[in-house]
């Protein structure tokens, strides 16, 4: 019964939920203490497997370090300025390492940018970073004015600090991973993605609307 259970709810799942089990029994927890050790323990199994899958591959293809880079600073803008999420895991998987391992394919084959250039895109990719970030989703609304404000200026503030890097590192290579990352981010908090994919936008309106 246990068995078929499992093979059920997914392997991922059963695996969090024994990992949960054991921690609130030794805890002597309540049910809802269990209910959020097993939200973390799958979130932290679903990352940890789609990170083996997109550095697996990384090291397949011999982009090992042009993965981290890029992955390094789409992450350190991701981390404040949040933004749309795949409508599943397995799409999440798939379209992480297309972008992960396509992406820095490029750049190392055939994108280049000078300081310039650097300079005009990493500009334009501020301003739009504290236009338009942070960009919630339905299932994680942003809610309150100070916590968006701050993250805001805390996107901001990553999004000088790499493009600062990308123009005093000199290999045009590692300058234009640097900027494929905050591209990106970029276009996952724009109203015309969430648009395009037919998301709600600034969901915590809705949560706002309804304090008033």
């Amino acid at each position: 019964m246990e068995a078929e259970e499992a093979v059920k709810m997914g392997f991922t799942e059963s695996l969090a939920c024994k990992m949960a089990e054991k921690l609130n029994k030794e805890r002597e927890g309540e049910y809802i203490d269990y209910l959020k050790m097993k939200l973390g323990f799958e979130m932290l199994l679903i990352n940890l497997s789609k990170m083996v899958l997109v550095y697996g591959a990384a090291i397949l293809f011999h982009l090992l370090w042009q993965t981290l880079i890029m992955h390094g600073a789409y992450f350190a803008i991701r981390k404040t300025a949040f933004g749309l999420h795949a409508s599943s895991s397995l799409m999440c998987s798939i379209s992480s390492t297309a972008m992960f391992i396509g992406i820095p394919y490029l750049c190392e084959q055939y994108i280049r940018f000078n300081n310039i250039q650097v300079g005009i895109i990493g500009l334009l990719a501020t301003l739009l970073l504290y236009r338009y970030a942070p960009a919630d989703t339905d299932k994680f609304p942003l809610l309150g004015k100070e916590r968006r404000e701050k993250l805001r200026r805390a996107t901001t503030r990553s999004g000088l600090l790499i493009v600062f890097t990308a123009l005093v590192i000199p290999s045009p290579t590692v300058k234009a991973l640097l900027l494929s990352g905050i591209l990106l981010q970029v276009m996952m908090i724009l109203p015309i993605t969430y648009k395009l994919l037919k998301r709600s936008y600034n969901n915590y309106e809705n949560y706002d609307a309804k304090n008033v």
